[in-house]
């Protein structure tokens, strides 16, 4: 049903390789997707894709600070005195875990994105990757209108990175992360979902009570988003996009049923996982607000 839109979303479809060395010294990546939105490079994304990535460079740039006091403390004293050990000890030194070195890979060696816009109330992120080269995507998205029709029913696809693990190198000689040539091209991940209702409440992790939390619109699919696709497309069969992948929602079926053959014990609580995505009325509302050029689907 989707083959011919999946080929037209693989064009315009991303992969976004956040890496991160911890204080510890271990390398670890995390996958998501960005949506291609014209030729001039501009790109959507889910907002907490770049929220998770700032909070690596915070957490890097807070690793260096600590680096720069200790060394500033060992250069002040000749000898490793008692005075010296004690000033050590009230530094605050970073979590194991704690990002000290961060990169993210937008599909393309060299790109970073730039004249970034936040719609934090809906998920979404626009930027525009610099140096673009147009001639690499083979065909850019059409997106729905907001107005057109949205009947719940219709069969959706959403397409993303999922199932796909990449694990970076640090390269000290350079200074940057070495990402693994086996692990390209990272293949990509579609699942079918039907368009199930429309929903508007703040996304996941945000304040209530923060002005910029204020609903935002999106339309939610019987099937689940999957790791990897957040800011990856939402699209019917003609390859129109509807959404832009948001999050996941575990909605309680009420069945709490018990092992076979334990009639007591811990009950299995169970879920229907469904996927929200921000709707196109969002979208286009963000690429108006920013002037950026797009194209409408027909219909």
């Amino acid at each position: 049903m989707f083959v011919h839109a999946f080929r037209l979303a693989s064009a315009f479809t991303r992969p976004v390789v956040i890496s991160t060395r911890t204080a510890r010294g271990d390398c670890r990546s995390v996958v998501a997707a960005c949506t291609v939105v014209n030729r001039d490079g501009w790109v959507l994304t889910a907002a907490h894709v770049l929220d998770l990535l700032r909070r690596f460079e915070d957490e890097a740039g807070r690793f260096r600070a600590y680096r720069a006091e200790a060394r500033d403390l060992e250069q002040a004293t000749a000898s490793f005195d008692k005075a010296r050990k004690r000033k050590l000890r009230h530094i605050d030194i970073p979590p194991p875990d704690s990002a000290r070195d961060c990169s993210a890979w937008w599909g393309t060696d060299g790109a970073v994105l730039r004249d970034v816009r936040l719609m934090p109330a809906s998920d979404l992120a626009l930027g525009r990757l610099e140096p673009f080269d147009p001639a690499g995507v083979a065909h850019y998205p059409a997106f729905k209108a907001p107005d057109a029709d949205y009947a719940p029913g219709r069969s959706l696809c959403r397409l993303g990175f999922s199932f796909h693990e990449i694990a970076p190198a640090w390269d000290e000689a350079r200074g940057a992360f070495v990402l693994p040539p086996e692990a390209f091209p990272i293949p990509l991940f579609p699942i079918e979902g039907m368009l199930t209702r429309f929903l508007s409440a703040p996304p996941p992790g945000t304040d209530a009570a923060d002005g910029n939390a204020a609903p935002g619109k999106y339309i939610e699919t019987s099937s689940p988003g999957l790791q990897g696709q957040s800011g990856g497309p939402v699209f019917d069969v003609g390859g129109a996009v509807w959404a832009i992948q948001s999050h996941t929602r575990h909605l309680p079926l009420g069945f709490r049923p018990r092992p076979a053959g334990q009639p007591k014990g811990p009950v299995a609580h169970q879920f229907l996982n469904v996927g929200v995505g921000v709707h196109a009325e969002s979208i286009l509302a963000l690429l108006d607000e920013a002037g950026v050029a797009y194209a409408r689907a027909a219909g």
